[in-house]
């Protein structure tokens, strides 16, 4: 009798031990999601990515801020990509500006940090040799983990063409030492339609992609403070640079950057400089001028004339309306998501479109 009674609470007790431990297991494991969101796969079922380009905010300035933009619509978002890095010629990593702060805020709320690292003061160098590009992505991986990053986006500009093939190599070595760490790697990406190769020409978006998570398509700037009057982010034009996307990299490895600012030229005919206007400004300007901007259809931009001190101003910018016109294409295309430049220029009517995220 004691014999069984052993053996029956033996069995009752390991039971209990089994049990215990499973649920021990599985707490582990929740606790672990919670603490520290992963990185969103690269594969056709990740969700539509919404990401929020961030600047610090500039001393004394009164505009609003990216913090303000991020405070009120984390939610709508899945990433936030601050301006906090530079590789530097050798493949040193300068921190231009990390905010501990920003990185708590965001974890708290299960949003990535993927920085941007661009390449200091417009330099090709770091990409010449093969030491220095694998000093450089070390540097990197070593940045991500003593700034608690979830990934990185490489916005590398104004590289020569010629740099084209080191520039892939390097995206690689990025790959492969953030890739045990399980980051994720981006690349922002200048159009490739009616952009000059002197712009455009190292980026391969072929391989690019195979390396990276995402490419961020910055489809704005087709006209630019510098030049002559006229549509930001022309539709047709944006439409043209994702169709011509799709055929050298995946859709859910593409994510449409958006714009949310416009220039104000004078309008003489002569090309600018201009002044850039947040999209957040923009209509307060035209209020201030008692002036309406016309939403021009074909180009899906605002624009509006006014004089100011006996000269004639024009401004073009992108608006609530705009923006969502690229929303739905990049759905419509099953792109990866959308990016905004930057967080703090939006009027908060954009975020109306935008669903809320768990």
């Amino acid at each position: 009798m004691h014999g069984i009674w052993r053996r029956n609470h033996r069995r009752l007790w390991y039971g209990i031990v089994g049990a215990l431990a499973v649920f021990m297991a599985l707490l582990v494991i929740l606790i672990d999601r919670r603490s520290t969101p992963a990185p969103l796969p690269s594969s056709t079922k990740a969700p539509f990515q919404v990401i929020g380009f961030y600047q610090n905010p500039a001393p004394r300035s009164s505009e609003p801020t990216s913090m303000s933009s991020f405070s009120a619509h984390w939610s709508k978002m899945t990433t936030v990509s601050p301006l906090w890095f530079a590789v530097a010629p050798r493949g040193r990593v300068v921190n231009t500006g990390y905010t501990k702060s920003l990185v708590n805020m965001a974890h708290l709320h299960h949003r990535l940090v993927v920085p941007l690292f661009v390449n200091a003061k417009g330099s090709t160098a770091v990409l010449w040799r093969a030491s220095t590009r694998h000093l450089a992505a070390a540097n990197i991986k070593a940045a991500v983990k003593k700034y608690h990053l979830d990934g990185i986006n490489l916005d590398f500009e104004l590289l020569k063409p010629n740099s084209r093939a080191d520039f892939s190599k390097f995206v690689a070595d990025v790959h492969t030492a953030l890739q045990p760490l399980n980051k994720v790697v981006a690349v922002s990406v200048f159009p490739l339609v009616g952009v000059p190769r002197s712009v455009n020409g190292a980026e391969d978006y072929a391989e690019l992609s195979k390396s990276a998570n995402y490419l961020v398509v910055m489809a704005y700037d087709h006209h630019y403070s510098g030049g002559p009057p006229g549509p930001v982010a022309p539709y047709p034009w944006v439409r043209a640079n994702v169709t011509r996307a799709l055929t050298l990299a995946p859709a859910h490895k593409l994510v449409l950057a958006i714009g949310m600012y416009g220039y104000d030229w004078i309008n003489n005919g002569k090309p600018g400089p201009a002044q850039t206007v947040p999209d957040v400004a923009a209509r307060q300007l035209a209020k201030a001028h008692g002036v309406t901007p016309r939403f021009d259809r074909a180009n899906s931009q605002n624009t509006f004339t006014y004089h100011a001190a006996g000269v004639s101003h024009v401004v073009w910018y992108m608006g609530d309306r705009s923006a969502k016109v690229r929303v739905n294409l990049a759905k419509k295309e099953r792109l990866g998501g959308v990016a905004l430049w930057h967080l703090g220029d939006e009027n908060a009517g954009f975020w109306r479109d935008i669903p809320g995220r768990p």
